[in-house]
């Protein structure tokens, strides 16, 4: 069995942005547990335990999900906390740029994974990206501050080439995330992929 989910990758700068971004909110939150930048990512779709027999149908069905669709830009930014600012346990940043696109590759990751006998997504989407967590709720003018101060910030931009299938490893040190397939959004993209690793294998 593998732990999987789907998701999109950020750039390294964005997550070095994000990280500059963490360090500052830790001036004024305390008791809270901080995503590291290599755990930075936009979750389309969590499958959770899943048979590897059925990793090979997965990625069909993702492929073919996103084939057709176009590169796009993403921009992060925004502050929200999950699941309301009285009860907050999930501190998040969403997206400046890129939410539709975003969401519609959600919907057809989760179309596709419907088809061949997943579980459909019962909530709307909302692209985001989980900076930090609580074991309980975050009480205090804590949220308040954070949600008013920090509305402004914005992460410089990153082309989406395509979404990730990912097999999280649990263990008391955290999450470790390895790279099962990369389902590219064009034939043009992929094909220059593997031309440039090509030519830099030698």
């Amino acid at each position: 069995m593998a732990r999987l989910f789907i998701a999109i990758n950020l750039s390294d700068q964005q997550k070095n942005e994000i990280a500059a971004f963490q360090e500052k909110i830790k001036g004024y939150m305390e008791g809270i547990r901080w995503v590291k930048p290599e755990g930075l990512h936009l979750t389309l779709k969590f499958l959770g335990e899943t048979e590897e027999t059925r990793i090979e149908q997965i990625i069909k069905g993702l492929d073919e999900a996103v084939s057709a669709v176009n590169r796009f830009d993403i921009i992060c930014g925004k502050s929200g906390v999950f699941p309301s600012p009285r009860k907050a346990r999930v501190i998040w940043i969403g997206l400046r740029k890129g939410n539709e696109e975003v969401s519609n590759l959600a919907a057809r990751v989760d179309r596709s994974l419907t088809a061949i006998g997943f579980e459909p997504e019962k909530r709307s989407y909302t692209p985001h990206l989980t900076i930090a967590r609580a074991r309980g709720s975050i009480t205090g003018k804590v949220i308040p501050l954070y949600l008013e101060q920090e509305a402004s910030f914005c992460t410089s931009p990153s082309t989406i080439d395509g979404i990730t299938l990912y097999e999280s490893k649990l263990s008391p040190q955290g999450a470790t995330y390895i790279v099962r397939h990369k389902a590219f959004l064009s034939a043009e993209t992929q094909k220059n992929f593997f031309k440039d690793n090509k030519d830099g294998s030698d």
